[in-house]
Formats: structure tokens, sequence, C-alpha cells
């Protein structure tokens, strides 16, 4: 089976390393390829001396460089050069464990209808933590994250890749998917495909990652409000429904590592994003 990994990179020098390393360290039988598209990093050179230097000794590394246009942008670009039957995605802080590639692609093999595969994504702070706490609070239920997906990419070509008008790495996975499912395409689930992800470790960066995720929320409902109504109006109220925690005072006296906590600022803070985007896109619009 020819395999390509596909890794959008961007700024995060102290990653690429590491999940490249992972990578070539799978235990997998067929071929595969890693593709890493740069997409218009300010320190470029850097990183690409660091591929290089990487990568060298084995050939299956291939960097290639685009201007910022965000994820989605540079997924797209990375598959339209990929070789593989299967595109596989990974975020450049994904860290594979040395079975995740026999396992995300093991589906596909075993049933001809298979289309989507995701896999586990853990924490890479398995303590405890706020880290940990977001993995079992929060991340746990995603089911399209392109930290640790696979597409069949005769399913990818056919539903026309990622959305590029989602500019930032937010919902554009799930738009992708839900357009798999709603096209009937079969998603399997493989637990035992698993990376390591490292979740935010402040409260602080946990608050922007809720603001980006309304904004891409924004994003999809505005594309979806005319064909699919109930999508384009029933997303936000699904993603504030957890505000009803913040009525209850043991919620504030936790704080911080409560779950329930962290799923009133997931709420909270994603709507914030996602009001703050439709009102600036109305503005602009006058």
């Amino acid at each position: 089976m020819d395999v390509s990994i596909i890794i959008p990179v961007f700024q995060r020098t102290e990653w690429v390393k590491q999940c490249i390393d992972r990578l070539q360290e799978q235990e997998f039988m067929g071929t595969f390829e890693i593709i890493l598209v740069d997409d218009g990093s300010p320190n470029a050179p850097e990183i690409e001396k660091t591929v290089e230097r990487h990568s060298a000794a084995e050939g299956t590394v291939r960097y290639m460089k685009k201007n910022h246009s965000g994820p989605a942008a540079a997924r797209n670009y990375g598959a339209s050069h990929a070789t593989g039957a299967i595109l596989c995605f990974l975020d450049d802080d994904s860290l594979a464990e040395k079975m995740w590639l026999y396992e995300i692609t093991r589906p596909f093999e075993c049933d001809e209808a298979a289309a989507v595969v995701s896999g586990r994504v853990l924490s890479l702070d398995q303590h405890a933590g706020l880290s940990f706490a977001l993995e079992k609070a929060i991340y746990s239920g995603k089911h399209w994250a392109t930290c640790n997906i696979a597409y069949k990419r005769s399913v990818f070509e056919k539903l026309g890749g990622f959305d590029e008008t989602f500019p930032e790495p937010s919902w554009e996975d799930n738009d992708l998917g839900l357009r798999a499912r709603w096209a009937g395409y079969s998603h399997i689930y493989n637990e035992k495909a698993v990376i390591y992800h490292p979740h935010e470790r402040t409260v602080s960066e946990y608050k922007k990652k809720c603001l980006l995720n309304g904004r891409g929320a924004a994003v999809f409902c505005r594309k979806y409000i005319l064909s699919k109504p109930l999508w384009g109006i029933g997303t936000p109220l699904i993603m504030s429904r957890r505000l009803i925690y913040g009525i209850f005072p043991s919620v504030w006296m936790k704080r911080t590592h409560a779950l329930a906590y962290l799923r009133f600022l997931w709420s909270l803070y994603s709507l914030r994003g996602f009001l703050s985007s439709i009102m600036r896109i109305q503005y602009g619009n006058h």
C-alpha cells in the first residue's frame, strides 16, 4: 500500500524534528512518503535546514513551500503532489506511536468500503494537569481532527479536498468530515491508531483556542446557513450549550482543571469568537 503523510508546517521548528523522528520509526511494511508543506512560515529557512539535516539519510521526506494561506490550502497543496492512494493527515506537532501508520491504514485493507479512518488523540502530557484534563473534557470526542486522520485519495478528490475559505486551523477538518458523511462515505474509528498531541498548558492558551474554534464555526455557519439551515443555525446553539455550567458555584470554586469549568469556558469563549467573527463580517459589508 502506497501512503502519503501530509503535514502543514507553520513556525514550529521545535516540533518538526520530533514529528519526523516518530514517523521514520514506524513499523510499517508498505511504502510511504512524508510531505511537509511550509505555509509561509517567517522562519522558513530555519525549518528547511532542520528538515534537510534530519531527512538526508532517509529519502522519504519531501519539503515544499507556499505562500501563507492557512492549513486547509497547505494540505490541499501537499495532496496535489502526493503519490499515495491513501492520504494521511497530521499536524506538525503530532507525535505518532510506532504502530500508528499500520493501524491508520489497516481498515482500508480490511474493508473495501472504508473511505475515512481516524485515530485516537492523547495528550502529550499524561500526568495530572490542564493538558490531560482537556483530553478528558474537550478533545476526546473530535471525530475528524486533522492531527490524526486518513482519507482514501479517490474520496478526497471527489469531495474537492479541504475548503480553503477556512483561513485558520479551525473547522476546516469538521467541514470535510461532514461532507464525507453527507455523501454517504464510510468512516471508521480505530482507537489503536494513536498519536500524542500537546494540548494547551495554560488557561490563557486554552481561551485563545476556544476563540479560534468560534471563528471557525462562524465560517462553517455562513457556508451552510442557506443550503443546510439546521446546521447553520444549530451549530452556535450546540456550541454554547455548556454555558449552563456557569450557574453552579461549585464550578467556580474548583476552576482551572475542573472538567465542568473547562467545558463552560469552551462554550463561553467559542461563542465570543463566533459572535466577533459574525459582527466583523457584517461591519465589513457596510
